[in-house]
């Protein structure tokens, strides 16, 4: 079960780093270690304390305790797989969505080729303010829940513009329909994207998860006794495990402000598809 968690873990990891500038990726790695090593002197310290003091002898529990704690620690683990798994469908939409919808911004761009000289220039500057806009307004408005009006107006005056231009021929009426397609289709893709702004871990389960994780962690620390220094060894990597996977939910709390997040990095390489297409 803990191997297939891991796996969970160690995809979701993979997965997100691809969108995060490495300096950050070394935060959240030293970060992390540092979790695990509070964690694992916290419970080991908490350990040798009350070995010392009541002897290594441990208390024998009552049945129903024992069930209680297994079930307890079930439930984090329960918990932690709900959680992940909920993380990494939320982060696989917000990644979709900003792909659709930044090869949507490249498709508009390309198809403003059979626009005449005026609209083309119109057209083109219009996406390449919108995908900047996008970059550096929008996407740190995202990371706190809410949508860049700015942004968005950009994008509605670009559309009523396209609307508007007058085509002389079929050529150019072809033209401006296929613009105009695939304007719907930046829409449709930028409404699928903000509508990840929202997405977070349910904070009933997160609760859940780290009430049974601590509560494990104590009794471990408290009836444990461990009496050598290989017991002492595996009750540090333990309690390193729970925090670690306590962190890394924390970390994917939401698709674009967690500690695991994604970035606009499909927005920066359409800045850089459509100097390759104008040139």
């Amino acid at each position: 079960m803990f191997n297939i968690l891991g796996n969970i873990a160690d995809t979701l990891v993979r997965r997100a780093a691809g969108d995060r500038p490495p300096a950050d990726d070394v935060s959240m790695f030293f970060s992390s270690l540092l979790v695990m090593l509070t964690a694992a002197v916290a419970v080991t310290t908490t350990a040798f304390l009350v070995t010392r003091r009541q002897g290594p002898e441990a208390p024998d529990l009552p049945k129903g305790v024992e069930m209680a704690v297994g079930a307890v620690s079930g439930l984090f683990v329960f918990s932690f797989a709900f959680l992940a798994l909920n993380a990494q469908t939320e982060l696989n939409a917000a990644r979709k969505a900003a792909l659709s919808e930044a090869s949507a911004l490249k498709e508009v761009y390309f198809a403003a080729q059979g626009l005449d000289d005026t609209a083309r220039v119109q057209v083109r500057q219009g996406i390449v303010d919108y995908t900047r806009s996008v970059v550096t307004a929008e996407w740190p408005a995202m990371r706190d829940g809410r949508p860049d009006e700015s942004t968005a107006r950009g994008l509605d005056t670009l559309r009523l513009r396209v609307y508007k231009m007058p085509a002389s021929d079929d050529a150019a009426k072809a033209a401006r329909a296929e613009v105009t397609q695939r304007m719907r289709d930046v829409y449709m893709a930028r409404r699928e994207r903000l509508a990840e702004k929202d997405a977070q871990v349910p904070l009933p389960i997160l609760s859940l998860m780290i009430g049974a994780g601590v509560a494990t962690l104590l009794v471990i620390a408290l009836f444990g006794r461990p009496s050598s220094r290989v017991h002492y060894g595996l009750l540090a990597v333990g309690a390193a495990g729970f925090a670690y996977m306590i962190f890394l939910i924390l970390a994917l709390n939401h698709p674009y402000g967690g500690g695991i997040s994604i970035g606009p990095d499909a927005y920066r390489e359409a800045l850089t598809r459509y100097q390759q297409i104008g040139s």
